[in-house]
């Protein structure tokens, strides 16, 4: 199955920015990054784009996040009220496509 994640960085910060990028490579090998830009309505923060795929999606959403919102492919989470696979991380978007 293949998905789209969108992450938001909670700092624009490029360190910060490639240790996510690397996290996420270590959960799932297959994910490739859209270049990052810095995200409108939050200040100070980046997002970007990572696609991949996976089998089991349940265990890959178990990864990255311990609540999610949603269903029937498109799920939602923020950072600061759930634990995230990584601490600067504010918000995810995962999209089965």
């Amino acid at each position: 199955m293949r998905f789209r994640l969108y992450v938001v960085t909670n700092k624009e910060e490029e360190e910060i920015e490639k240790d996510i990028k690397e996290s996420l490579k270590r959960i799932n090998p297959t994910f490739s990054f859209s270049p990052s830009r810095v995200q409108n309505s939050l200040n100070g923060c980046l997002e970007f784009y990572a696609t991949g795929e996976v089998e089991d999606m349940q265990s890959l959403l178990d990864c990255l996040n311990n609540d999610w919102d949603g269903q029937d492919g498109f799920y939602s989470a923020y950072g600061f009220n759930t634990k995230m696979f990584h601490p600067n991380v504010y918000y995810l978007e995962f999209e089965k496509i």
